[in-house]
């Protein structure tokens, strides 16, 4: 009996910080980086990566939020302990680099995505208009095609900014995060 194949979807991927910690960088790392800043925006880093401290964020005006398995690191990034990235590096290691931190004194690792799928559907998409009536970099209407992906693992998108996406595909950080039941993660469908 063969096995079926979904329609491959694609998601975006956010760390879920309604629920889950987020990691910020100590602010004597902050005041080192005034003048080189850290990007972490899909380009190779670990040839000149240096590992860095790195805290918990708590809000005093919060309750105290459980840590989760992947946590956010920034607005652009993931970071999980060395035993989940263990786990994770033979599904994700071709997609990604794994970048030392310490937080609170133990190994962690930033996930730093480098994988890029050229799925951006100009035509049907449709970006907001500022005030000046420029386009702007937001959209009111995202489109990116499914049909075009090869791998689907985790990936940027060719021609768009920040973003981190995955896949409903079987091998896909999704499905992967999913079934091992790691937390801090979530996944909302795109068009």
């Amino acid at each position: 009996m063969s096995e079926v194949m979904a329609e491959t979807k694609i998601f975006s991927v956010f760390a879920d910080v309604e629920q889950y910690a987020m990691l910020q960088e100590s602010a004597l790392e902050l005041i080192m980086q005034i003048d080189e800043p850290v990007g972490l925006y899909g380009k190779p880093l670990a040839d000149k990566w240096a590992p860095m401290d790195v805290t918990w964020f708590y809000n005093p005006d919060e309750r105290v939020k459980p840590q989760p398995d992947i946590a956010a690191f920034g607005a652009t990034a993931f970071a999980a302990s060395a035993e989940t990235c263990e786990t994770l590096k033979p599904l994700i290691a071709d997609y990604v680099e794994f970048l030392p931190i310490n937080v609170d004194g133990r190994r962690w690792y930033i996930i730093h995505v480098l994988a890029r799928e050229d799925v951006f559907n100009e035509a049907e998409s449709e970006r907001k208009i500022k005030r000046d009536g420029t386009p702007s970099r937001i959209f009111k209407k995202l489109v990116l095609d499914a049909d075009r992906i090869s791998e689907g693992v985790l990936f940027r998108v060719e021609g768009l900014s920040l973003g981190i996406y995955s896949t409903n595909r079987p091998n896909s950080l999704m499905s992967v995060v999913q079934k091992l039941g790691l937390t801090g993660m979530e996944f909302q469908q795109e068009l």
